[in-house]
Parts: C-alpha cells; structure tokens; sequence
C-alpha cells in the first residue's frame, strides 16, 4: 500500500462521543493503510512535550553498553531497548 503523506489525526475528536466514532475510523485506516500517525491537540502542555525530545535525545546519545544494559532481550517484561 501507498500513502501520500503521514496521517495527522485530532486526537480531541476522541473526547466527545459525537466525534469519537470518525476518529476511531481514522486511527483505524491511518494504522492499517500506513501503520504510523500523527496526533495533534493532545492537550499535554509543550513543555511536556520538549522535556520528552531532551529525554529520549540523551538516552539514545548514551554508550552502546549501557543501552544494551536494560535490551528487551533481557527483561522479563520485554520492554526496554532494542537496537
């Protein structure tokens, strides 16, 4: 399957029942069609948002060893880092 671009889905349409079944249709079509999506209007405050980026940034800026330390392969759970 192509797409054309990356979906962008609203995600305050899920928050009223009067919008949330077209939202559901569009999460549904954006995952089986493209299988990755966009959210707006999370409504997580921007900063969140930047402190997540600064995060996720340092983990993957760590040494390989460490990274490896908590692989998925690893944990019981099977979360964790996988490269």
């Amino acid at each position: 399957m192509s797409f054309a671009a990356i979906p962008i889905l609203d995600l305050s349409l899920a928050r009223s029942a009067a919008t949330k079944p077209a939202f559901l249709a569009q999460l549904r079509a954006a995952l089986l069609t493209v299988g990755f999506l966009y959210l707006a209007n999370t409504g997580l405050p921007q900063e969140l948002v930047r402190e997540v980026c600064r995060e996720g940034i340092a983990f993957f800026d760590l040494p390989e060893g460490e990274k490896l330390a908590i692989e998925m392969k690893r944990q019981p759970s099977f979360l964790g880092y996988s490269r």
